[in-house]
């Protein structure tokens, strides 16, 4: 089994305690765990700052880079950036939904796990609830499009003092979650 992880700047590893910014290493990443703890190979795939693709260009060079890292799970976690640019839980999902059918298309011997992204930290009771709301779009759209999904809004994921990045603890709680997730799938 191959695992394509498709996400944002917590996908990629973007180390938040650093000044500039920084990347943790490889070992330290959850993409890389979850592939460890499953014995299977698993592609990185995550871009700081990504939103969910709603522009033609963004929708076509990002299905490319999926179809050249080849068939598998694509595991797909986004929707943190645009709810932080203030983006509405519903458009975003929209968005997904759009993305998410071209990728069926391009991609239909791929198996597509949706995963509602964690909150982010201290931000308030709106960045919360919008959360909570994509999880919820995210939830019916899977069903709709009959797509595995998961949600880890509940998983209580350290972040670091941005409120935003996984610290390397997070990383490794994600992969476990994420592993016993598609366990589960699998089983």
């Amino acid at each position: 089994m191959k695992i394509l992880c498709y996400g944002d700047s917590n996908t990629y590893g973007y180390d938040g305690a650093e000044v500039f910014g920084g990347r943790f290493p490889e070992d330290a990443r959850w993409p890389e765990l979850l592939g460890r703890m499953l014995g299977c190979e698993s592609v990185n795939l995550g871009l700081n700052g990504r939103q969910v693709p709603r522009f033609q260009r963004t929708i076509e060079a990002d299905l490319t880079l999926l179809k050249r890292s080849g068939d598998g799970l694509i595991l797909v976690m986004l929707g943190t950036n645009d709810l932080l640019a203030e983006a509405d839980p519903t458009d975003t999902a929209a968005h997904m939904r759009q993305f998410l059918l071209k990728l069926e298309e391009a991609m239909p011997d791929s198996a597509v796990l949706l995963c509602a992204p964690p909150p982010v930290a201290g931000f308030g009771e709106g960045y919360e609830n919008a959360f909570r709301e994509l999880a919820d779009a995210y939830e019916a759209l899977s069903r709709d499009l009959g797509l595995l999904y998961t949600d880890a809004t509940p998983w209580g994921i350290p972040t670091c003092s941005d409120g935003i990045h996984f610290t390397e603890q997070g990383h490794r709680l994600f992969a476990l979650k994420m592993g016993q997730t598609i366990r589960a799938f699998l089983n």
